[in-house]
């Protein structure tokens, strides 16, 4: 098994005896949000089906697994979700590909609106191919806990760079770390698999910069210390080994910077 970025893109290629592309956050319909909030931006779906298809069909995909929030709107489901999301599994049908949802926070009553050829999962993750995936807003089960890797979305993570006059520029990146077994070891004993948060699919999204000390996480895992993120390896979309993220907090303002 071999499991490896996509350089450039927020999506993981698994290698075994089949092709496998993992993907997390597509946030189909957040325009609508946008749009209340008096931001016009069209309708990114029909990019998001492309895009998805185009990796497909250039690694020769036979399985896609998304890591959680297909849809964007909690709790109702807008007229643009209803519309449009069977339209981005129709095109993965057209390029041939099977396809997993470990459903998140955002994916309330999404089984209603897929196609029932897609497989969704129980909220705390399902196992597949040696490895373990849930979406992160809730406590994983036993069985995905018993991977060696597990991996999760919902952090949305981002670095955050500040020039030495204070501007600043975030870009989306990869996680990589362990669990803490002492802190694991009441709830999941034995447990203290490796660890990879995925990067949003959708760039509307925007993301936590998770070097900052002021961001607060979002998973139950990161917030209750079972994660070791002082020791996480951070990589940019590029491939570019960021380091250690306890190495890289942000230490200062704009006004220190002066």
């Amino acid at each position: 098994m071999k499991l490896e970025p996509i350089p450039g893109e927020p999506a993981l290629l698994l290698k075994t005896k089949t092709k496998v592309l993992i993907v997390a956050d597509l946030h189909i319909g957040i325009e609508s949000e946008l749009r209340e909030a008096g931001i016009n931006i069209p309708s990114q779906t029909d990019k998001i089906a492309e895009h998805l298809a185009l990796l497909c069909s250039d690694h020769d995909i036979d399985e896609v697994i998304i890591v959680g929030d297909v849809k964007h709107n909690v709790p109702l489901t807008s007229r643009q979700e209803h519309f449009e999301i069977p339209m981005v599994f129709e095109r993965l049908k057209e390029v041939g590909v099977e396809v997993h949802i470990a459903p998140g926070n955002h994916d309330g009553n999404l089984r209603f609106i897929l196609p029932e050829w897609v497989n969704i999962h129980d909220p705390r993750g399902f196992a597949t191919h040696g490895l373990g995936f849930f979406h992160g807003h809730t406590w994983p089960s036993k069985e995905v806990m018993k991977c060696k890797t597990v991996i999760m979305a919902h952090e949305h993570p981002h670095i955050q760079f500040i020039e030495t006059l204070g501007e600043r520029d975030s870009r989306p990146c990869w996680v990589r770390t362990r669990f803490v077994s002492e802190k694991t070891e009441e709830k999941y004993p034995g447990s203290s698999p490796e660890l990879i948060i995925l990067p949003t699919f959708n760039s509307l999204c925007g993301g936590n910069a998770v070097n900052d000390p002021s961001q607060k996480y979002l998973s139950p895992l990161v917030k209750n210390g079972l994660v070791d993120m002082d020791n996480a390896n951070m990589y940019l979309l590029d491939g570019t080994n960021l380091g250690k993220l306890k190495d890289l907090r942000v230490k200062y303002e704009y006004k220190d910077a002066l």
